[in-house]
């Protein structure tokens, strides 16, 4: 009987097998990849185990390629015009996937990337008032100071010259308590609630990679957990800016920009959906969840940034050097940061950027290093990508952003800031940068973003002088899951 049983079960998984191997030569069509998967399981493992490697593998096979992961077809894409396609179907034939297990660890029902259609565009419509020029200017001055509190600290705990400290962590803490602070700043009672706070954010993502399940005591359990506890938290502060704003206080920090709006639209008539959308999403808990999406928006990706800003400013000293130079001209004396000099300035009669060369470095630190290398999207129904392919209902979409950074620029694979310059800047880099996105989810807060690279690097060179300690796997990638220096930029910070 039990061989019986076992000849059985061996005849239903290779049938499975061979179904499923079937499935995938249907789907592939003509594609390059690989000529077969390994059954049920794929190539999870070497994404795992070597994922940068992986990915180039995979770019190396063209614009398009397949693999399978954990028994799903994968479609590699890695240029710029299918991509567009892809980011601009979102809604319609493609949805944002990222990780299994985001929907759950973020709350996909109230969560603006998971939102498509009219909905979506109204809330993005809603929240415009939020990334004006005059309110990026109250979170300038926010984000000038809370650099400069930790530029200090880490010049006061420097030690001796021989001492070199990961700069991963540093910066993960700052740009944290940077977003807080910008968000809802005010509401923060003492640095024992910033701290809770960050470590609650820190237990909720790493909720990202783990595992989609959510049972008592798993790291997406407790992440869960963390995100109910910020929840209830930030809806206490919006609570408190609401009645602040009411009583005509003024504006200090996002929040209180987006009360004062509410505030404003709540006397406007701006007909019955618009009022409708309002009026859902500006409850004290829908506000608290877009905080949240905010916040997980403006950490990991910047965090990544700026490590590879002070790796590669201390790799390029001669663009450091230029660097310095602007701020001499810009802010001969350390004038504080503004809209104004951070970001454009007139002469003669024509507008330009007043701190260029740093926008440069910044445009080129994103497009060399693109923190987010891949956006996983989902097909929700059969679509013709291309004139040739049709990409098939519950096919999981890569756009590898890695590949057009690098392919679409002339020396793609040199940290070179002047191609950003205004004399050699081209429509065709526009098409090809990108790191935030494109269509319908493009990212609201890119001018937020960018301010907040410029101001540290613009800092940064004015500051401080840095040494880097060159180690072996310092200029190797690793994926956590945006990307960083394998040694996380071992440093030493020194007074300027």
């Amino acid at each position: 009987m039990w061989l019986e049983l076992t000849l059985f079960i061996l005849t239903v998984v290779l049938g499975l097998a061979a179904v499923e191997q079937w499935s995938f030569y249907r789907k592939r069509a003509w594609l390059p990849g690989p000529a077969s998967a390994p059954p049920f399981i794929g190539y999870i493992v070497d994404m795992v185990k070597r994922p940068f490697d992986f990915y180039e593998e995979q770019r190396r096979y063209g614009n398009m390629s397949w693999t399978s992961i954990l028994g799903r077809f994968f479609l590699f894409v890695n240029d710029g015009e299918t991509m567009r396609k892809v980011f601009n179907n979102m809604g319609d034939a493609f949805r944002l996937q990222l990780t299994l297990s985001a929907p759950i660890m973020l709350g996909k029902d109230k969560n603006i990337a998971y939102m498509n259609g009219p909905a979506h565009k109204a809330l993005r419509k809603m929240l415009l008032p939020l990334f004006t020029r005059s309110a990026l200017g109250v979170y300038l001055s926010i984000q000038e100071a809370t650099i400069l509190e930790h530029l200090d600290h880490w010049i006061r705990s420097r030690g001796s010259v021989d001492t070199f400290v990961e700069m991963r962590p540093r910066i993960r803490d700052m740009n944290v308590h940077t977003s807080y602070k910008v968000f809802v700043g005010p509401y923060i009672k003492d640095d024992a609630m910033m701290e809770n706070m960050s470590q609650l954010y820190f237990k909720l993502n790493e909720g990202f990679l783990a595992l989609p399940i959510s049972l008592p005591g798993t790291t997406l359990w407790y992440a869960v957990k963390a995100r109910e506890q910020l929840i209830d938290i930030l809806k206490t502060m919006v609570a408190a800016s609401r009645d602040h704003i009411a009583n005509d206080g003024d504006v200090r920090c996002l929040l209180d920009v987006w009360m004062r709006a509410v505030k404003v639209a709540d006397v406007m008539d701006e007909g019955e959906e618009a009022a409708e959308i309002t009026a859902k999403h500006n409850t004290e808990e829908e506000i608290a969840y877009h905080l949240l999406d905010f916040l997980f928006a403006s950490q990991d990706a910047s965090t990544s940034s700026l490590v590879w800003m002070v790796q590669l400013l201390h790799d390029h000293p001669d663009v450091r050097e230029k660097m310095v130079e602007e701020q001499r001209i810009v802010r001969p004396n350390n004038e504080p940061l503004s809209t104004e000099n951070i970001e454009t300035m007139t002469y003669a009669n024509q507008v330009c950027l007043a701190m260029t060369y740093a926008n440069q470095v910044v445009r080129e630190v994103l497009r060399y290093r693109p923190p987010v290398t891949m956006v996983p999207h989902v097909a929700v129904k059969d679509c013709q990508l291309t004139s040739d392919y049709k990409v098939k209902k519950g096919t999981i979409v890569i756009p590898y952003l890695w590949a057009p950074q690098h392919e679409d620029f002339e020396e793609g694979t040199s940290f070179r800031p002047d191609r950003w310059s205004p004399e050699k800047r081209t429509e065709a880099h526009g098409k090809s940068f990108l790191v935030f996105g494109h269509g319908p989810h493009v990212c609201l807060g890119q001018r937020y973003a960018m301010n907040h690279l410029v101001a540290f690097a613009a800092l940064l060179v004015t500051r401080t002088k840095w040494t880097r300690k060159v180690t072996e796997s310092g200029d190797k990638i690793i994926y956590l899951p945006t990307i960083y220096p394998a040694d996380g930029c071992m440093v030493n910070v020194q007074p300027a």
